[in-house]
């Protein structure tokens, strides 16, 4: 009897242990299961927020190019607005009975775009442009050697009648050739930015005197004769520091920029975030950092440009 009672407990037992077994080996297949399909999800969010982090960057890149673009619409709007409101007030004075004759050349940066909207940069560039004059009929003749996509023709004009101001010398008998030549082929998007430096060689070549190496400017020139504002100018600055520049002559206001410093952060692993701030440096500043020695100087007014050309150091 008490024989029988074991054989039935220990099957018991037994049956309860084989139940107990299946039981966890269930739940162990059940946890892998659900631990293998977990570990799935959590590797398609960290791709998601890997490509969430890329479009961001992306969106970023964006929306720096297109602050920069508006920044440089509104520049190049301002200018023409001011051209326009001075040319409708001014008539054109007899022609002169003889010319000028003079010739000089001078470095001007401007700014071109690379790449396509979404994934697009400014780069700077230095071109030359060599002014001559000739005893003609008052002509503004602009020539771009390559091809070079610039609107410059309006400024040049402009700095023909601020030349005639500053020098009181009248250019009604005399043709003002002006040839910009590059060392490739661009499409500018800042032309009126080269009025300034245009306006200098002008006076320079009226009254026979040559510009001093070394120094480069970006500037639009008015009617009045004050250097406007332009855009892209920590672009236009390396160009000019890598060409060589020991000074740099900047609209008033200008002699500071902002730059976008990347901050990288990373959620958790696998995703990486980068952001950008604002930051506003001196130019001078920003191009030591770089490498460069370059001085770089604001002025108001082409009296005042003229004068630094003149007066910095030849050789």
């Amino acid at each position: 009897m008490e024989e029988n009672t074991r054989r039935s407990y220990s099957g018991t037992l037994l049956i309860l242990s084989v139940i107990i077994n299946i039981m966890l080996a269930t739940y162990a297949g059940f946890s892998l299961r659900e631990t293998a399909i977990l570990r799935d999800r959590v590797e398609e969010l960290s791709d998601s927020y890997g490509e969430l982090s890329e479009s961001y960057s992306s969106l970023a890149d964006l929306s720096r190019n297109l602050e920069s673009q508006l920044n440089m619409t509104v520049t190049q709007l301002e200018y023409y607005k001011g051209l326009a409101e001075y040319y409708s007030n001014t008539t054109t004075p007899g022609n002169a009975s003889t010319g000028v004759m003079g010739h000089t050349t001078i470095p001007i940066v401007a700014t071109y775009r690379v790449g396509g909207w979404f994934r697009s940069e400014l780069k700077g560039v230095v071109m030359t442009a060599d002014v001559e004059l000739r005893e003609g009929s008052g002509r503004v003749l602009v020539n771009t050697v390559p091809r070079i996509g610039i609107d410059i023709q309006t400024s040049a004009r402009t700095a023909v009648r601020v030349a005639e101001e500053t020098t009181g010398v009248y250019l009604g008998g005399t043709d003002v050739i002006l040839t910009i030549t590059s060392s490739e082929e661009a499409e500018v998007v800042d032309g009126p930015s080269a009025g300034a430096a245009i306006t200098v060689a002008l006076i320079a070549a009226i009254n026979g005197q040559e510009l001093s190496p070394g120094v480069h400017m970006t500037g639009t020139i008015r009617s009045d004769g004050t250097v406007g504002p332009v855009g892209g100018v920590l672009e236009k600055a390396l160009a000019a520091a890598k060409n060589g520049s020991r000074y740099l002559i900047v609209p008033e206001g200008q002699g500071s920029v902002i730059v976008y410093v990347p901050k990288t952060t990373h959620p958790f692993p696998g995703m990486t975030i980068t952001t950008y701030e604002q930051k506003v440096v001196e130019l001078s500043t920003y191009l030591k950092e770089e490498g460069y020695s370059v001085t770089v100087e604001e002025v108001e007014n082409i009296e005042e440009a003229y004068a630094k050309f003149s007066k910095q150091e030849t050789g």
